[in-house]
């Protein structure tokens, strides 16, 4: 399995408050108060946000042979964190899929990819309660680096462990400290999507969190440009402290290189854990 990409970090979590999931057209439903702005972010860049990520048919693949390798009975499938559910969409052929995520703006254009009568929730990944259990639960591009303490990263493991049927999988990747610091070495990256521009620059707020200023130059039709700018904020740990952690609630941990093969450490760009509950 070979898979190596980056993106704008995906919005997680909501609103101060309780936390229990609805389904999308409801009210927003509560989380952690630091969220709101993420949330606002996406909301914003939800119309550009397919157009930015590029094709994701390489990370549906990904996902799904890591599903089959790990979980071959696996019939039930929930991504956190789903965005515009560009992944989902692609595998709801092959498994019963749902969808997660704070951002009404992603989950409006996630609607329109899906099957009717696909479940979304609008709910915070770090405090969701969906009264049902799935095979497999996965997050990518990073998602998880939204939550800014260690302990809400905790939270969602509970979480995720509460929603796992016996035998169930935890899929997820993060972004290690060592490609953020290399990220925010870089003065500006620079993407061009149709007739807009993506402008991203990464700065260390400290040796755990990270800003990720974000401008979009949008082309309206009278040939000006509108600029859309938002500051999202990310965070990552130490992979021991992330494997110890998990190690805690799973049977089964496997750290995957973005090539395939297994790692253990903090030195590759993107890692991906697979965590089967016993």
């Amino acid at each position: 399995m070979t898979n190596q990409r980056n993106h704008p970090p995906r919005t997680t979590a909501g609103p101060a408050g309780a936390g229990r999931g609805t389904r999308a057209g409801d009210c927003v439903i509560p989380g952690s108060p630091y969220s709101l702005e993420s949330m606002a972010a996406y909301d914003l860049l939800a119309a550009h946000y397919d157009a930015v990520t590029g094709d994701s048919s390489t990370e549906a693949t990904f996902i799904d042979e890591i599903i089959k390798h790990a979980c071959r009975r696996a019939v039930t499938v929930l991504e956190v964190a789903c965005g515009t559910a560009d992944i989902i969409a692609r595998l709801a052929a092959t498994y019963q899929v749902s969808g997660l995520d704070i951002s009404p703006g992603m989950l409006a254009v996630a609607r329109e990819k899906l099957p009717e009568g696909t479940p979304l929730y609008l709910a915070d990944m770090s405090s969701f309660e969906l009264g049902t259990t799935f095979d497999v639960i996965f997050c990518v591009y990073h998602g998880i680096n939204h939550l800014l303490d260690f302990s809400d990263w905790e939270n969602f493991f509970d979480c995720v462990y509460r929603h796992l049927n016996g035998g169930g999988v935890l899929i997820f990747d993060i972004i290690t400290v060592r490609n953020l610091e290399m990220m925010a070495s870089v003065r500006q990256t620079v993407q061009q999507f149709g007739d807009n521009y993506l402008l991203i620059k990464v700065r260390a707020s400290d040796e755990a969190h990270f800003d990720w200023d974000i401008e979009v130059y949008e082309l309206q039709p009278s040939g000006r440009y509108t600029l859309l700018r938002e500051v999202i904020r990310t965070a990552s740990f130490p992979h021991e402290k992330i494997r110890r952690t998990l190690g805690e609630r799973f049977s089964d941990i496997i750290t995957i290189d973005t090539d395939g093969s297994v790692a253990n450490d903090d030195n590759e760009n993107r890692t991906w854990l697979v965590c089967t509950k016993s």
